[in-house]
């Protein structure tokens, strides 16, 4: 059996570049991957340089489920959180260009998996 303190979430991250595949237009999600203890915390930010797209927003799919949850965006300068989320998770930034996920007290069964950022015109 591994000691508790032993015990780590396995973050990886994602981004979604949506329509846009060109250098030129790019998307840039930071850090790639996390290998965190449990009670810690993490951001992540998303960037991006597409010309009318005002929103980043964030998802979650959990280890061993194919489904992404909406954690949450930012619209223009309006940060909005899901309500499941909305006690540990934080989201901040400007849609449109940089928008930042903030994850505290890190739970390994709840938030293991992986996190995406996509960028999205309203």
């Amino acid at each position: 059996m591994t000691p508790p303190h032993l015990i780590t979430s396995i973050i990886t991250v994602f981004w979604i570049k949506g329509v846009y595949l060109s250098n030129e237009k790019p998307v840039s999600q930071t850090p790639d991957d996390l290998l965190m203890k449990p009670d810690g915390e993490f951001n992540l930010s998303l960037k991006h340089e597409i010309p009318n797209y005002d929103t980043i927003l964030w998802y979650q799919r959990s280890a061993g489920d194919s489904s992404l949850k909406l954690i949450g965006y930012a619209s223009y300068k309006l940060p909005s959180i899901e309500s499941k989320f909305s006690s540990r998770f934080n989201v901040s930034g400007n849609g449109e260009k940089t928008a930042f996920l903030q994850i505290k007290n890190l739970n390994h069964s709840e938030d293991s998996g992986e996190y995406f950022g996509a960028a999205s015109t309203q």
